[in-house]
């Protein structure tokens, strides 16, 4: 019976570390910076790859065959230049290579893991929403009011540090699931309550 007990506090010991580790590894998220535009977008194009780590999609997609790559594809204008290029052109998200594509219109999202949706396409947004609804597809914006309309994961500078908000209730009805270490560290809109 002791010996149970030591155990159960030696699991419980792990994952406050655990989670003490995580939360610090996500505050990197959170380091001031100069307010840079290429410094702003660096930073917001690491986010990805951050967030991406805390992401869990379905056994069946394509994000969990090897021999495929991790498809970023970018709606509307590009706010990053060539920073998505610089930064992963040798890096991996989920142990596979990046491939970045530009798109203009909703017709052109299937096939992604990540959607990044640019200010430009706030007027379809509603249209953008409801084509990957129930769909194994990440969706990140930056733009304040995006999450409130079913955007998945928003990326907001406050006093020159970035943070982020997740609709858990977009999340709760795609087909991709978030850690409860990320939800910890964010605002959390439209909570489903469960």
């Amino acid at each position: 019976m002791k010996l149970q007990f030591h155990i159960g506090k030696y699991v419980k010991d792990l994952l406050t570390i655990r989670t003490i580790i995580i939360f610090l590894f996500l505050n990197l998220l959170s380091i001031s910076f100069i307010f840079c535009q290429s410094d702003e977008y660096t930073m917001k194009a690491v986010a990805l790859e951050k967030i991406s780590r805390f992401i869990e999609w379905p056994e069946t997609n394509s994000v969990n065959d090897s021999s495929k790559p991790f498809i970023i594809k970018v709606i509307g204008e590009n706010p990053f230049g060539t920073i998505l290029e610089n930064i992963y052109s040798n890096h991996k998200i989920k142990n596979k290579p990046i491939k970045i594509e530009y798109i203009s219109s909703t017709g052109e999202i299937k096939d992604c893991h990540l959607l990044f949706i640019s200010n430009s396409k706030r007027s379809e947004l509603g249209e953008i929403t409801v084509a990957i609804k129930n769909k194994p597809i990440l969706t990140i914006s930056e733009t304040k009011g995006f999450a409130e309309e079913g955007v998945h994961v928003n990326l907001l500078i406050i006093n020159n540090k970035l943070r982020f908000e997740i609709n858990e209730t977009a999340i709760k009805t795609s087909s991709i699931s978030v850690s409860y270490l990320l939800i910890k560290v964010a605002k959390i809109i439209g909570s489903t309550g469960d």
